[in-house]
C-alpha cells in the first residue's frame, strides 16, 4: 500500500546527515529514505496536499463509472501529480493489484525542461500507466486530439500556478528578504493567462482548482474574480465551495471580496525622499503614468457583478498559524464550467490612444495577415473594405481552425466541418506536395512478430489483459515498448511533436528492424536489450518463464553481492549508496548467490523475486539480471534501487526472522 507521508512543525524532519541523538532515529530515517526511493512512500507538506485533495472529492465519479480526464497545467516537481496518480489508482476495483492500470488519464505539463525531467524521474517509481508528460507553456497548453478526431477535453485541471510565495515564508527564510510588490504585481498577467487556459480545456460539468502558496490578494482573488467576469460571468464558471470538514478542521479563511491595489514602489522612498504609501479602490484612483502595465484593471475587484462578488467567499485561504493547519500558507479555489462552447472575451481597448486616434476612415488601406487552409502559410495582403478589415485574423484562430479565403467567415474547427458557414463553400483541400504525413508517435503493434516475441520470452499470454495497450515508440536504432492506458492509447499525438517527454510504462527496448527485412528472419531482432526498472514489478506478477522466487535470506545476499560490486566503482551513484545504507556487506559476500539456484540456462534477462509477508499483506520486491554466455551473472537493476531494497528487505528480517527462510512463490 502506498503511504503518503505529511510534514508539520512537530513532524521530525529526517535527512542525511545521521546527526539524530537515538539510533532508532538514524534507522527509521533510513528506512524512510528507503521506501521513497522505491516509490513506497513520499514526503510531501501538509498544505501542498489539499488541492488535488480538493479537485477529487469536489468531482464525484459519475454511476457508469466513466474515465477521469485529468491535466496538471504547472506540475514540476511532482509531488500533487503523484498525489493525482495515486487517486487515479483508488479507481481499480476492489482487490485488485496496485500495478494494475486503471482507465484514466493524466497529462503533466511544465514550461521548464529540467524540472519535467525530474518529475519523470520520480514518476518512475510507481505505476504510471494513465501518465502521459510533455513540456509546454502553460498558457498555450495544446489541444491534443484523439484518433476519433474530436479534440481532447478534461473532467479535471490542476493550475497550481507560479507565484510569489510570500505563504511560504515560514519554512523559506529567503522569501523575508528576496520577496517584493513589484514581482507580486508581475505575476498577475501570467496567472491569467493559465488560468484561462485551464478553463478553456474543461468540459462541461468539468472541475479546475486554482491554487498557489500566496497570501497577497493580486494572486489570488483578483485572478479568480477577472478571469471570471473576462469569460461571461458566473453563467459560465461559478466557485465551487470548498468541503466543510476541510475548512473547518483547518480553520480557513473565507476569500475576500473587497481589496486595495498598492503601488508597485510602495514603501519605498522616491526623489523627493517621501516614502510611497499609495492604495487605490479602483481602477479610477491610478494615476496615468502607473496605468502602462503596472497597474491594470483586472487588479481591482469587480464591482458590477453582484453574484461573483458572493461567490468569491466560496475560495479558501489557510493561513500558516499553529492552531489552524500548522504548516505553510496556501490558497485554493474551485472552479466549475457550466455550459458548453467557445468561453467568452472581453473586447480589448487601447488605453494609450484617445478617441480621435482611434477612430479610422473606412477607405484607409489596411493590413491584414490571411492564412491558408492549412495554417502554415501566411501572406500579407492590402484591403480598402472596412468590412474585411473587421473580419477576423489569425489572432483568432484556434487549433483545426479556419478562413474561408471566399466570404473570409471564421470556422471552427469541428469534426468533418468541409464546408463554410457562411458561403458554404467547400473548403479547399491541402496540396499533397506540400503536406506532410506525420505518422504517430505510440503505435500499435504492427503483428504478432512485434509484441509476441516480447510476451513469450516471459511467458506470459498474449490474451492477458494487462497487456492489450501497449505501445511501440519507433527511434533510429531501436523499439521502446510502453504500457499505457486506454486513454493514452486513444490520443493522436506525432512523432514530430517536440513538446512529448514520455508515456506510460516504458517496458523493454529492442533492435529496430530495418525497411525491407523481416523480423523473423534475424534473432537479434527480438533480443531485449534493455528492461526498464519501472517494469519489473508489473511483469514480475505476470511472468511465468524467465523468473525465479527465492527465499527473502537468498534475496538478501543477491542484493548485497551486487551492491559490494558496484561500491567498488567511485562514481557519484555510489556516493549516494553509502549515505543510504548502514549495512555490513562482507558477511553476506560469499559463494555467488545464483549458483544455489536454478536460473534460466539461455543467455538473456531474467527477474528474481521474493515475497515479504506481513500480518496478512505481501510485499513483494524484484530486480532483473542479464545471463551471460559463460555462465556468469550480473544484476543490472539500479545500485540505488537495489541499496533501497536491501535496507528494506533486512529491516525485515529482523522483525520477522522466521519468514526468512521461507521460498514464497
Amino acid at each position: 500500500p502506498k503511504i503518503r507521508i505529511t510534514m508539520t512543525k512537530e513532524c521530525h524532519h529526517f535527512n542525511k546527515s545521521r546527526n539524530e541523538n537515538s539510533n532508532r532515529d538514524n534507522k527509521l530515517s533510513s528506512i524512510l529514505h528507503a521506501l521513497q526511493e522505491l516509490g513506497a512512500t513520499y514526503r510531501q507538506e501538509l498544505v501542498s496536499a489539499i488541492p488535488p485533495l480538493v479537485l477529487w472529492s469536489c468531482g464525484s465519479i459519475e454511476k457508469d463509472e466513466r474515465k477521469e480526464f485529468i491535466v496538471d497545467l504547472c506540475a514540476a516537481p511532482g509531488s500533487k501529480s503523484l498525489q493525482l496518480l495515486d487517486l487515479l489508482h483508488s479507481m481499480n476495483e476492489k482487490g485488485g493489484d496496485a500495478n494494475d492500470i486503471p482507465n484514466g488519464l493524466l497529462v503533466v505539463n511544465d514550461s521548464d525542461r529540467h524540472r519535467i525531467i525530474t518529475l519523470c524521474q520520480r514518476s518512475r517509481r510507481v505505476p504510471r500507466g494513465p501518465m502521459l508528460a510533455i513540456n509546454m507553456d502553460a498558457r498555450y497548453f495544446p489541444g491534443i486530439r484523439r484518433k476519433s478526431g474530436y479534440k481532447q477535453k478534461y473532467d479535471k485541471v490542476l493550475a497550481d500556478v507560479p507565484c510569489s510565495g510570500d505563504g511560504t515564508s515560514r519554512k523559506n527564510k529567503n522569501v523575508w528578504s528576496e520577496w517584493s510588490i513589484p514581482q507580486a504585481m508581475s505575476l498577475h498577467k501570467l496567472q491569467r493567462k493559465i488560468l484561462r487556459r485551464g478553463l478553456e480545456l474543461l468540459r462541461p460539468g468539468g472541475l479546475i482548482v486554482y491554487s498557489t502558496c500566496s497570501l497577497n490578494p493580486l494572486e489570488n482573488e483578483a485572478v479568480v474574480s477577472s478571469v471570471i467576469d473576462d469569460v461571461g460571468g458566473t453563467d459560465k464558471v461559478k466557485i465551487v465551495p470548498l468541503p466543510a470538514w476541510l475548512t473547518t478542521k483547518f480553520k480557513a479563511m473565507k476569500g475576500l471580496s473587497t481589496w486595495l491595489v498598492p503601488t508597485s514602489k510602495y514603501g519605498k522612498a522616491n526623489k523627493e525622499e517621501d516614502v510611497a504609501f499609495d492604495m487605490y479602490e479602483c481602477y479610477a484612483d491610478v494615476p496615468a503614468k502607473l496605468k502602462s502595465g503596472k497597474i491594470t484593471p483586472s487588479m481591482f475587484p469587480v464591482v458590477s457583478d453582484l453574484e461573483l462578488k458572493s461567490q468569491l467567499q466560496h475560495c479558501a485561504r489557510f493561513v500558516p498559524l499553529k492552531d489552524s493547519i500548522d504548516s505553510g500558507g496556501f490558497f485554493v479555489a474551485c472552479l466549475l464550467r457550466l455550459k458548453v462552447g467557445e468561453l467568452g472575451e472581453k473586447p480589448k481597448t487601447d488605453k494609450k490612444k484617445s478617441d480621435d486616434e482611434t477612430k479610422t476612415d473606412v477607405n484607409e488601406p489596411v493590413k491584414r495577415a490571411r492564412v491558408s487552409v492549412d495554417g502554415t502559410q501566411i501572406q500579407t495582403v492590402i484591403e480598402t473594405d472596412a468590412s474585411k478589415a473587421a473580419s477576423p485574423t489569425n489572432e483568432l484562430l484556434r487549433e483545426g481552425d479556419w478562413i474561408c479565403e471566399v466570404c473570409d467567415k471564421l470556422n471552427f474547427g469541428r469534426r468533418d466541418s468541409r464546408t463554410c458557414i457562411g458561403c458554404k463553400k467547400r473548403k479547399p483541400k491541402i496540396d499533397t506536395e506540400e503536406k506532410v504525413k506525420r505518422q504517430p508517435l505510440l503505435k500499435a503493434p504492427c503483428n504478432k512478430n512485434e509484441l509476441d516475441p516480447f510476451l513469450d520470452f516471459f511467458g506470459i499470454s498474449s490474451s492477458n489483459s494487462a497487456f492489450q495497450n501497449v505501445r511501440i515508440i519507433h527511434r533510429k536504432r531501436e523499439r521502446t515498448f510502453v504500457l499505457v492506458s486506454a486513454p493514452v492509447a486513444a490520443l493522436s499525438i506525432s512523432e514530430q511533436w517536440g513538446a512529448f517527454r514520455e508515456a506510460g510504462i516504458s517496458l523493454i527496448t529492442m533492435p529496430t528492424v530495418p525497411s525491407g527485412e523481416e523480423e523473423s528472419e534475424n534473432p537479434k531482432h527480438t533480443e531485449i536489450t534493455t528492461l526498464f526498472d519501472e517494469a519489473v514489478p508489473l511483469l514480475a506478477l505476470h511472468a511465468k518463464k524467465r523468473h525465479i522466487n527465492i527465499s527473502t535470506i537468498s534475496f538478501q545476499k543477491a542484493l548485497a553481492q551486487s551492491i559490494f560490486e558496484d561500491l567498488k566503482k567511485e562514481t557519484a551513484e555510489t556516493e549516494r549508496i553509502k549515505t543510504t545504507i548502514d549495512i555490513p556487506l562482507k558477511p553476506l559476500c560469499g559463494k555467488p548467490w545464483y549458483e544455489s539456484h536454478e536460473i534460466a540456462t539461455e543467455p538473456g534477462v531474467f527477474i528474481v523475486s521474493c515475497a515479504c509477508p506481513l500480518k496478512g499483506d505481501v510485499g513483494r520486491f524484484s530486480f532483473w539480471c542479464r545471463r551471460h554466455a559463460d555462465g556468469s551473472v550480473t544484476t543490472e537493476t539500479s545500485s540505488r534501487v537495489l541499496a533501497a531494497m536491501l535496507v528494506v528487505v533486512h529491516t525485515y528480517l529482523e522483525v520477522t526472522p522466521a519468514e526468512g527462510e521461507r521460498n514464497t512463490s
